[in-house]
């Protein structure tokens, strides 16, 4: 239970453009992040799609998928609920795979893509019904600013689960697995390893929310990741 204080438009092609993509995307492998999340890390986004629900109980109205990349966590989210999804991201190239998946699974009445960034999120108050996001929180540059916004295009009664993490320890032992099957290096030493995924882990979120004057929320960390609830 959260308590006070504890814890449609798609782009179109010449978006994708060389000139147009940002620095992250001309570092990514944008087609072989796209693979493993569409294959062996498919089960990661099925389990927190699955914790979302239960934790939320939001199955209908509006998501926005902050972050999104590829939509993964949000196209996990479409196969067992009935929301309407927005995904939102800064990259052109990821977007761009955004709608391709969209039109993949079949949701091309339920979904759009989005350009924006989270601190200055392309929405009226109160637009959505549910906001989600896995992976993209160690990159808000100000989370303070960042979760404010969130907050601000939230519906009243509406729900935020947002994050990171990699499954449970058991998962990610069996996605190593599978990735040394094919040939590709695990990640090492991950928790230990200084990046993004290491200062959210050290970023002290409930001060920070604290400070926005949200007043409910909860921020958990377990074995499987950081992540914050909120609720309107």
């Amino acid at each position: 239970m959260l308590t006070s204080e504890n814890p449609s438009s798609t782009l179109s092609a010449g978006d994708t453009s060389e000139a147009k993509k940002t620095g992250a995307d001309r570092k990514m492998d944008v087609s072989r992040y796209d693979e493993q999340a569409r294959g062996v890390n498919a089960p990661i986004y099925a389990y927190y799609a699955e914790k979302i629900k239960q934790a939320t109980a939001i199955t209908s109205g509006v998501c926005l998928d902050v972050g999104c990349g590829g939509g993964y966590l949000g196209l996990a989210l479409a196969r067992i609920t009935d929301l309407n999804f927005i995904f939102m991201d800064r990259s052109a190239a990821m977007l761009e795979r955004a709608d391709r998946h969209i039109i993949e699974d079949g949701l091309q009445g339920r979904a759009r893509t989005l350009p924006g960034d989270v601190h200055r999120i392309p929405l009226e108050d109160s637009a959505v019904n549910l906001v989600i996001s896995r992976g993209s929180i160690p990159f808000w540059k100000d989370p303070q600013i960042a979760l404010k916004e969130i907050y601000r295009v939230l519906a009243p009664e509406g729900r935020v689960y947002v994050g990171g993490g990699r499954g449970t320890p058991a998962m990610q032992e069996q996605i190593a697995a599978d990735l040394k099957a094919r040939g590709i290096a695990p990640p090492k030493d991950r928790p230990n390893r200084e990046g993004p995924p290491r200062r959210m882990m050290k970023r002290d979120y409930n001060e920070i929310l604290q400070k926005t004057g949200i007043p409910f929320f909860s921020v958990i960390k377990g074995d499987d990741g950081m992540w914050i609830q909120m609720c309107k």
